[in-house]
């Protein structure tokens, strides 16, 4: 499946929304989108990751860039992970200075 992304800005809000496959080639778009987001000082950044089906290790760093970045009264929620992605998250220590909200597995597809 095609990598896409999309911005939205709600009040202090930013969301950025992943979808398909984050490969190596689609990194600067990801780091990009990631800058804009941060740009925007917002007080709580969301990464939509429910229609993220991969996500190679330069993606994790482009995120833990982003969480370095923000002003020390953001946060980070990654909302919508698989397990297999809460796992990427968790391994690379991220899990600890970021919210991460699991996908319910059973709700996938309904």
């Amino acid at each position: 499946m095609a990598f896409d992304i999309s911005l939205g800005i709600n009040g202090s809000t930013t969301v950025v929304r992943l979808e398909g496959e984050l490969n190596d080639r689609e990194v600067q778009s990801l780091r990009r989108v990631v800058d804009q987001a941060v740009a925007q000082g917002p007080r709580r950044l969301v990464v939509d990751v429910h229609a993220l089906d991969a996500l190679v290790p330069a993606g994790l760093r482009c995120l833990a860039f982003a969480q370095q970045h923000l002003p020390a009264t953001s946060h980070i929620v990654i909302e919508g992970a698989s397990p297999v992605l809460h796992d990427r998250f968790r391994l690379a220590g991220l899990d600890r200075s970021m919210t991460i909200v699991v996908r319910d597995e059973q709700l996938v597809g309904v």
